[in-house]
């Protein structure tokens, strides 16, 4: 069974607590030069070429981050929103291999004979057919039937199907949800529709957490090859996540610090401590980030809990023999 790693919150808080009364001015030594001479040049400012450009990390495709932004747009609707669309957002709403309508088929199915109770039970295709041809005789052409129309066509073309959910299908099952609350306006619709719009929050935020994951995975590697190039990767990354903000050049100051094994002040190491806490009061950053927690908390006042420490050993040994923070054995293994 794989194990997880785990760290629990109590920790940071501890940290803070026991840090508030140590706190102090700290050191105010300067970095000292080194051996090799990259060590003393500025984030952003290579002696030399790297191997391995930050701007050339391996990257999911540009389409799926296109996708991903456009399923995003449609978080900012309401309910009242979602009933109101315009015929042009519904065709928005549909994917690149929707299969439309044509306007012969439409006809059609305002043609079929309907068949309603007391008929013998209709195959699935014909059953769906029939609901079809309800539907745009009951309502007639509109665009909230011809999406319902081609979702259960493009989504249901058996009686049963197992469906993996990303951005873009999540959007398309809100929108489904939304042309049935419109077609039949009742409570239990609109609710159906609330918790299709909570889904397509969750789903987009699970797949931002795999672009983050993956991102940094392929940032990690490249931290083992070329530090330099890592930093200013690493600022890169911290920029985009945060925001042009002074905590994520703090924070990528203090990794490129504890990378290139230079001088920390305890100030520095509080400073530290105490962004990584706010802005990672919920989840917890990349593993790196965290390792550099730790050791800001172990400069201040060495680390003596079990788990903390133990993880913060794991990290040193896996930086000493050159293994991404990644591959290191979870939980107690």
């Amino acid at each position: 069974m794989k194990s997880r790693l785990t760290f629990s919150p109590f920790f940071y808080l501890g940290c803070l607590l026991s840090l508030l009364f140590c706190f102090g001015c700290g050191d105010t030594e300067d970095e000292q030069a080194t051996t090799n001479p990259t060590n003393n040049t500025l984030l952003g400012e290579l002696e030399e070429p790297s191997r391995h450009p930050a701007e050339q990390l391996p990257q999911l495709t540009d389409e799926d981050r296109e996708k991903l932004e456009e399923a995003k747009q449609w978080l900012q609707l309401t309910v009242e929103d979602w009933v109101k669309l315009k015929d042009k957002d519904w065709e928005k709403l549909k994917g690149e291999d929707w299969v439309r309508l044509t306007n012969a088929e439409v006809r059609k199915l305002m043609r079929l004979p309907i068949r309603g109770l007391g008929f013998p039970e209709l195959p699935w295709e014909e059953a769906q057919k029939n609901r079809h041809a309800q539907l745009f005789q009951q309502f007639g052409d509109i665009p909230q039937v011809r999406y319902t129309v081609e979702f259960d066509r493009h989504y249901w073309k058996e009686q049963t199907a197992t469906i993996t959910v990303t951005p873009e299908i999540a959007k398309h099952f809100l929108g489904f949800s939304a042309a049935n609350y419109f077609l039949f306006p009742i409570e239990d619709h609109k609710r159906l529709l609330e918790d299709e719009m909570k889904e397509l929050k969750t789903t987009i935020a699970a797949e931002e957490r795999r672009f983050s994951e993956e991102e940094l995975r392929a940032l990690e590697q490249l931290r083992i090859e070329d530090p330099q190039a890592w930093i200013k990767g690493m600022r890169a990354f911290l920029t985009k996540k945060h925001g042009d903000i002074p905590a994520a050049d703090t924070i990528a100051n203090f990794l490129r610090k504890v990378e290139l094994n230079l001088p920390r002040t305890d100030e520095e190491c509080h400073t530290y401590i105490k962004i990584y806490t706010t802005l990672y009061a919920d989840y917890f950053g990349s593993r790196y980030e965290y390792y550099a927690m730790l050791e800001a908390v172990d400069q201040v006042s060495p680390i003596v809990a079990e788990d903390p420490l133990q993880d913060l050993e794991k990290f040193r040994e896996a930086r000493a023999e050159g293994i991404s923070f990644y591959n290191i054995k979870e939980g107690n293994d």
